[in-house]
């Protein structure tokens, strides 16, 4: 248990920030919905760049399987079951993996948490970002949805250099 430390610590964070971002946006509903708050204002006056708003979303990225709540909340359980059963092989017990899926833990439990005690099974989403440059308004998400994209990005990344690396030693050690 103490060979994951940092793993439980990103996790309890990301979870505890979602909870608490959550609440405080959940409480301010109502006046969100028509009047965001603007936290960082547009290229000459055109649409806020990021601002604080309110939607519940009953799917995944993008509003992804808004149909089928019950099988996003399955799918979480799953992952984070998957995820502890193949924690060796993740190799979760290393510094990079523990920061990574802590944050992709932190991030499945706190959508999830939405997902069992929302009445409907959705989530709070709250982080609206438009880019002016290509003139996209990207989709509200939330802490959690934060969490598992810096986690899953994190990963592939580390992935692809941990790869690189693995060649480089093969090549060296063959020559």
């Amino acid at each position: 248990m103490l060979s994951y430390k940092r793993f439980w610590i990103v996790w309890i964070v990301v979870y505890i920030l979602d909870l608490i971002t959550k609440s405080w946006i959940v409480t301010r509903a109502h006046e969100l919905r028509y009047e965001p708050i603007i936290l960082i204002d547009g290229i000459s006056g055109v649409d806020a760049f990021l601002e604080i708003t309110y939607v519940t979303n009953p799917g995944a990225a993008w509003s992804m399987l808004s149909d089928y709540p019950e099988f996003l909340t399955i799918l979480s359980f799953v992952a984070l079951l998957g995820i502890f059963t193949f924690r060796k092989s993740l190799e979760i017990v290393s510094l990079p993996q523990q920061y990574i899926f802590g944050l992709i833990c932190g991030g499945i439990v706190g959508n999830l948490t939405d997902r069992i005690f929302r009445n409907p099974a959705e989530v709070v989403d709250f982080i609206d970002v438009f880019l002016p440059i290509i003139n996209y308004d990207y989709p509200i998400f939330n802490v959690a949805d934060s969490g598992i994209f810096l986690g899953a990005t994190s990963y592939f990344i580390w992935s692809i250099l941990d790869s690189r690396k693995k060649e480089t030693e093969g090549s060296v050690g063959t020559t």
